[in-house]
């Protein structure tokens, strides 16, 4: 029943107060049902935390399958675009014929903390639009891309993911239900980065996830002048070190493959009947060494070769694509930064392979500065190596740096950012505590004028 607004004028100050904060208090528990409490978007939640048998799922999906819903893979996603191929009896996306398909409105008013719920290589349940005709084996026909919506998702049993740059406290998944995730670096240009390879191998780790590193322009190894006595040593060190701790390290060269034809063999039948994810900084070869796999279209690359030398960014989004191997892949853009969420040193410890095993003194050890410390033990042995415990040193306490500005493992370059950092700090402090006096006199210099 409507009510009068006069009575609402006749009010106390102090009873229209109430009023309104029961009406927002309302509006607050509506909000968290329908972004909450209600949320269909993962359609195997139920199943995941045990209120569900494998029997009742299996029941409901074919429900859904009989009411027109279809299972497929993100291909691509552009902005609220996003390309999905349905997927085989087997589970593989059939990329020959895509839909072009949107997120159901009501998934929008979910509560999240990701910078797109929706990324590539995502598996989901979408059914046609209504306008989309059908032939007698369920087959759109009369449109090249037909239409349709994205009702829910699968939960990923893979990710990998940064810290949003835009926004920290929010995540950006870069890939998805991948099978294996391979770290592209160049030698040169741009020169690699191998706090950035860890990085990228913690995450792995942190998912279970097979990881392989790829290092790509090998050929410029054999030029003196970029590839100095030093360098080779550290290098050649460097890559000794992720062998020993179990990881398969591929040195290629994608615009001179016959001159590494042997490593890309064995590149490629690593590759046989997985979905690899691809990941790197800009510049370093991803695409060149994806159009290796006989991807269904090739990448884009600059057939320069001193553009390819130089390193030019060239993918602009993610896209999965078909590879004439017997295999799918994931090419990303490259990234400047991989900053990763802050661990714990128990975690941490457990994403360096070369860790486990080594036994401390204390249950919760820091591996820092604690003494009887099996960590570091195991360093002072030559068991596990510095360049790595450095890394983890600088995961451990949360030191990031910009990819290209230096390396985790210089320890100057630490103590220089901590100090930076600091007076940066300080000054932010003073600020404010000079904008609080402000604000306190302003408000004592208001009261004594209504006074």
């Amino acid at each position: 029943m409507a009510r009068d607004w006069r009575k609402y004028l006749d009010e106390t100050d102090a009873r229209r107060r109430d009023r309104l904060v029961k009406i927002e208090k309302i509006k607050k528990q509506k909000r968290s049902v329908r972004g909450r409490s209600v949320d269909d978007w993962l359609v195997d939640s139920a199943l995941h935390e045990g209120d569900e048998s494998e029997a009742e799922f299996s029941v409901r999906l074919s429900t859904l399958s009989s009411s027109g819903q279809r299972r497929g893979r993100v291909i691509e996603v552009h902005k609220r675009n996003i390309f999905v191929a349905e997927e085989n009896e087997e589970g593989r996306p059939e990329t020959e014929l895509l839909w072009l398909c949107s997120v159901a409105k009501r998934h929008f008013q979910r509560a999240h903390k990701e910078r797109n719920f929706v990324v590539v290589g995502d598996r989901v349940l979408f059914e046609p639009d209504a306008d989309v005709t059908l032939d007698s084996e369920g087959q759109p026909k009369d449109t090249n891309l037909p239409r349709g919506v994205i009702q829910h998702a699968f939960t990923r049993h893979s990710r990998i993911a940064r810290r949003d740059p835009l926004n920290p406290e929010w995540e950006h998944v870069m890939l998805a239900n991948i099978d294996l995730l391979v770290v592209v670096a160049s030698v040169f240009h741009p020169e690699v980065r191998w706090g950035l390879i860890d990085r990228f191998l913690v995450q792995a780790e942190l998912e279970g996830l097979p990881a392989a590193i790829v290092l790509n322009k090998v050929d410029l190894l054999d030029n003196p002048k970029l590839a100095t006595a030093e360098f080779m040593e550290r290098y050649k060190k460097r890559v000794a070190i992720y062998k020993e701790v179990g990881y398969e390290v591929f040195e290629i060269c994608a615009l001179k493959p016959r001159k590494t034809q042997s490593e890309v063999k064995r590149l490629r039948e690593s590759f046989k009947g997985k979905l690899i994810g691809f990941a790197g900084h800009s510049g370093v070869g991803k695409s060149s060494l994806l159009n290796l796999m006989k991807p269904e279209f090739d990448q884009i690359v600059d057939e320069n070769p001193d553009i390819f030398y130089k390193g030019r960014h060239t993918t602009t989004y993610n896209s999965l694509l078909q590879l004439g191997i017997g295999a799918y892949a994931i090419d990303t853009p490259g990234i400047r930064s991989f900053s990763v969420a802050g661990f714990d040193s128990i975690t941490l410890s457990q994403c360096f392979p070369e860790f486990r095993g080594n036994k401390c003194h204390y249950r919760e050890c820091t591996h820092d500065h604690e003494p009887q410390c099996g960590i570091k033990d195991a360093v002072e042995e030559g068991r596990i190596s510095r360049e790595r415990y450095r890394s983890f040193i600088g995961l451990l306490k949360g030191i990031s740096f910009r990819e290209g500005e230096g390396d985790s493992s210089e320890a100057e370059v630490i103590a220089d950012l901590k100090a930076r950092s600091q007076v940066r700090d300080e000054k932010l402090k003073e600020l404010d505590n000079i904008a609080n006096e402000t604000g306190n006199e302003a408000g004592n210099e208001t009261r004594d004028e209504e006074q």
